[in-house]
């Protein structure tokens, strides 16, 4: 069939669709569904993107091919579009539904034919970039409607399609519609949202706005338009920056959930987003926003080996609650609990579901199915009851529970196996094995009250290197095994024990030496007690002494509340009323150190001691 004549140009703006409407007008003065008979095209086939009757449309108008396919999705598949280059699914697209720009139409009615814009063909575009009006969008009604001839689907004229343009108000485009036509035009964007199909950038950018915007129980069947633009304005800015913002905004939901209740799972934590992409009825490739919720859900959410994600399943598990490492290494809750409190995985306050890193969970709880109760460690070293208490003072042994600190509890008395054999091998590695006592050696409990020192001194000897004469007797075990020369220690003593032991250093403070080693060794923002740090001719070994100037400065400028209580006569919770009252704050708490210290400076006066 030759070419119609004669010819109508075709405005690089419209629709093949809008142009074969503008045909029909034309030539024969009528509507467009006789108009295509007329031409051998069948209207649902020009209506779905049918390349070949965008062809046929082709041969009869004398356009190009190429200028009319330049403005529609062009069927490739089922679902399955091309559009200038890009790969788009039928819910990319507006249809079956008619868009329009009032006021585009009202130009056109000025100037001539109305058009139908191709951009209004996409879902995406929601706001017209010439006149800041937001599209109208009209649903299927009858047949023939699909075919979106703008004379019959939109029948305002003059003040009534002003009123309509003054009713839709005003608004900017919004950045994923402005990053759409971009795209489409063949210029660069945001390089995450570049990586993915036009379809899968602009899903991903909506879904993420929806649960940011209205929470992650809202249904996208009941979003409207305006909800969808709002939507994707925020998630564009999520996007936008790739999977550092995408997790970031996955946090923030995660955050808002309460999950003290039942055991939550992804579905109930992010909602509307995880079924959308974890459970789409479609089929669609949800592209790399699956891979980073996937990966943000097993590093967030409590879930066992092999749970499975969007058929991928998670090898092991990467975080613990209370609950389920106790079953694991089958141990008691509450002792498991006490010691991940005591090592910070775990807050004192938290809910019975919080969630911590399996990993180090796993070691804590290898440690306490590894304890020794303080009861049995005398047998277990090898040693005195005073020699324990002494170990402990000093920071030679830790209990798996800092009880000063934190809940009481059998854990509380306990100290890893794993730490007493260490101390062990460590000062037995000091020591020349011998199978008999040599002349004038003796074990440290008696070389103790011949210097009339602390046993513990001279284990801190051994440790740092200090003796030359120590043998252990290798038919028995501990510290029991050890013999050292009393004539040798004395003078060493003399000369490297100076100051205060951390024992009395705290005594003198009234502070557990729990607290005094967290203040020898302060988190940012915490207070110093200041200290001396003996040089040992081993350099991995560490002898801590403090000056009794530096215990009486810090005694002056931090007192405990205990102490006020103590020196006033007065009840604790009756100081901590009298504290609030004068707007004091302790500067530590005893979570975080195991006491409640106060400045003294900014004690009311009648608290001063």
């Amino acid at each position: 069939m030759t070419c119609l004549h004669p010819f109508l140009p075709f405005d690089p703006a419209e629709t093949p669709l809008s142009y074969a409407a503008r045909l029909a007008r034309f030539h024969i003065g009528g509507r467009l569904l006789p108009f295509l008979r007329d031409v051998a095209i069948a209207p649902e086939d020009l209506a779905g993107g049918s390349r070949d009757a965008v062809m046929r449309l082709a041969e009869v108008s004398g356009v190009p091919f190429a200028q009319l396919a330049r403005n529609a999705p062009v069927r490739i598949g089922k679902r399955l579009y091309d559009l200038r280059g890009e790969r788009v699914s039928a819910e990319f697209l507006s249809r079956p539904a008619t868009v329009f720009c009032p006021a585009c139409l009202r130009e056109d009615d000025a100037t001539g034919a109305r058009k139908g814009r191709w951009p209004w063909a996409l879902a995406v575009v929601r706001t017209c970039p010439d006149h800041g009006v937001p599209l109208v969008r009209q649903g299927w009604g009858a047949w023939g409607d699909d075919l979106h001839e703008m004379e019959v689907r939109v029948p305002e004229r003059g003040a009534a399609l002003d009123a309509l343009v003054d009713r839709q108000g005003l608004r900017e485009v919004s950045p994923l519609q402005d990053y759409v036509m971009a795209r489409l035009a063949g210029r660069a964007g945001p390089a995450w949202l570049d990586s993915q199909t036009l379809d899968q950038a602009v899903r991903a950018s909506e879904l993420l706005g929806t649960v940011v915007e209205f929470g992650t129980g809202q249904r996208l069947v009941d979003m409207t338009p305006d909800q969808w633009d709002r939507a994707g304005r925020t998630g564009f800015a999520v996007a936008s920056q790739g999977e550092t913002g995408i997790r970031a905004a996955l946090q923030q939901i995660h955050d808002r959930f309460d999950a003290r209740g039942s055991a939550p799972g992804p579905q109930k934590i992010l909602g509307t987003l995880y079924t959308s992409v974890a459970h789409s009825k479609s089929g669609k490739d949800p592209g790399d926003l699956a891979r980073i919720l996937r990966e943000f859900v097993f590093d967030t959410i409590p879930l066992p080996d092999g749970y499975e994600i969007m058929g991928e399943p998670l090898a092991r598990r990467r975080l613990h609650t209370v609950a389920s490492l106790a079953e694991e290494n089958a141990l008691d809750r509450r002792t498991l609990r006490n010691v991940l409190v005591s090592h910070g995985l775990v807050p004192n306050d938290a809910h019975a579901r919080f969630p911590f890193d399996a990993e180090a969970g796993r070691r804590i709880a290898a440690q306490v199915k590894r304890k020794v109760t303080v009861i049995s460690l005398p047998a277990a070293l090898a040693c005195t009851r005073p020699l324990v208490d002494q170990l402990f003072s000093e920071g030679l042994l830790h209990p798996l529970v800092e009880s000063d600190r934190q809940i009481r509890g059998r854990a509380g008395k306990a100290v890893d196996t794993q730490d007493v054999e260490r101390l062990i091998a460590r000062l037995h590695a000091r020591a020349t094995p011998v199978h008999d006592t040599p002349d004038g050696l003796v074990g440290i409990s008696k070389a103790a009250n011949k210097v009339g020192a602390p046993a513990v001194e001279i284990v801190h000897l051994i440790l740092g290197g200090f003796l030359d004469k120590v043998a252990r007797v290798e038919t028995e075990t501990g510290i029991a095994a050890l013999r050292v020369d009393p004539v040798e220690i004395r003078p060493i003593l003399e000369d490297v024990m100076t100051g205060l032991s951390p024992r009395a250093a705290f005594a003198a403070l009234k502070i557990p030496h729990v607290a005094g080693w967290a203040l020898t060794h302060p988190d940012p923002g915490a207070p110093k007690l200041d200290c001396i740090r003996i040089p040992c001719p081993d350099p991995g070994h560490e002898i801590v002494r403090y000056r009794p100037d530096d215990i009486a400065a810090f005694k002056s400028a931090f007192t405990t509340v205990a102490r006020i209580a103590e020196v006033h006569d007065m009840q604790i919770k009756h100081v901590w009323i009298r504290l609030k009252h004068a707007n004091v704050r302790p500067i530590v708490r005893t979570r975080d150190i195991g006491v409640e210290l106060v400045r003294t400076a900014d004690l009311p006066e009648d608290l001063r001691i």
